[in-house]
């Protein structure tokens, strides 16, 4: 049908332009602890010895949030493993190609052996082969460079507690996109249903196929704050505690709003019309939605949430037993599966949810 909003050489510009501004003050974060790294390294050390800082700086910034202070303690351990391979078989049989491949299988086979950990494995990899490059005689001290290493992963940790956005507000932003493209799809289904419109029925299963992207950023920013927690940037996630528990239900929500657009995308294409209460179940769930991301963000009671999502399905049940059809009657079991997600998004249980919908909608069973 129509091309993709990003698609062309302009499309791809904005999407990098996008990316560029997403990640700026990281890779800005990046050059100003490598500098920083490198003079406290370089003062301490001198100049001669202090690769390893910037270089353990630059990967603790640059690794995935949430990780930080566990991939900052694999840095030092991987150099640790690394040095000590390396002086090892330097001080016994001297450096050169044979050596540094050497080095290089003994401190990553005792680096997986501790823990297999990716930045682990490769820093103790790297920095074998920089002591028997760079100190082929094997006379530095390989406490200076492990200091190198806690240096540069030190001045990371300190940058992003204290420099770095306020990570809370970015999952606040994440949670949002996510719940709008919930909304924003369900929205486009009713309308496509409505007006028998092909194009928009597809264009929702585009919108709900973006879904995926966002709950990654949204368990990234999840990630951020869980950590900046426990360095004491934030005390508590309690704020939070609800959009924990909304967030251990979206992935089966997704899988129900997709199956829900597939349904309607199919029911368009072939002439096959719904039943305006079906339809009317659809908008109702998009309210339920937006109830819980209210509810989520502390503007709304669980009970305004528990309302939307049974009269969603309880409007679309209405229609059981006067419609025909396979794809009617799976646009009503994803709506009813959808109002049992929005329930338990807000902490019910599989019994308490499904309770509560049969007494409120029926049995599915039940021709009503």
């Amino acid at each position: 049908m129509g091309r993709t909003r990003f698609a062309g050489p302009a499309g791809r510009l904005r999407r990098a332009g996008d990316r560029l501004r997403r990640h700026a003050l990281s890779v800005l974060l990046a050059g100003v602890a490598a500098g920083l790294a490198f003079a406290l390294a370089s003062a301490f050390f001198g100049t001669q010895e202090a690769f390893f800082a910037p270089i353990a700086a630059v990967v603790c910034v640059g690794i995935t949030a949430g990780q930080r202070i566990r991939r900052a303690a694999e840095i030092a351990v991987g150099v640790a493993v690394g040095l000590t391979a390396a002086d090892l078989l330097v001080r016994l049989t001297g450096a050169g190609p044979l050596q540094l491949g050497a080095a290089v299988v003994l401190a990553m086979a005792l680096a997986v052996s501790l823990g297999t950990g990716s930045v682990l494995v490769n820093q103790a990899g790297v920095a074998a082969i920089l002591v028997v490059a760079l100190a082929p005689e094997g006379d530095a001290n390989p406490l200076v460079r492990l200091g190198d290493a806690l240096i540069g992963g030190g001045v990371a940790l300190v940058l992003n507690a204290v420099v770095a956005p306020d990570p809370q507000r970015a999952v606040r932003r994440a949670e949002e996109q996510v719940m709008e493209t919930f909304t924003g799809t369900l929205r486009q289904v009713v309308t496509a249903l409505e007006d028998g419109d092909l194009e928009r029925a597809e264009r929702a299963q585009r919108e709900i196929a973006r879904l995926e992207d966002r709950l990654a950023v949204l368990d990234h920013s999840l990630a951020a704050a869980r950590e900046s927690a426990r360095l004491g940037r934030r005390r508590s996630l309690r704020p939070l505690g609800p959009l924990l528990l909304a967030r251990s239900r979206m992935d089966t929500l997704a899988v129900t709003v997709r199956s829900l657009t597939r349904g309607a995308a199919n029911a368009v294409r072939h002439g096959r019309p719904v039943d305006p209460r079906v339809v009317a179940g659809v908008g109702h769930l998009a309210v339920a939605v937006t109830e819980l991301q209210c509810w989520v963000e502390g503007r709304s009671d669980e009970e305004d949430v528990h309302h939307a999502a049974l009269r969603a399905a309880g409007t679309a049940s209405g229609s059981l037993g006067e419609v025909r059809g396979l794809t009617a009657h799976v646009l009503i079991g994803q709506l009813r599966s959808g109002a049992i997600d929005v329930l338990r998004a807000t902490g019910l249980d599989q019994a308490g949810a499904v309770l509560a919908l049969e007494e409120a909608a029926g049995r599915a069973d039940e021709q009503r």
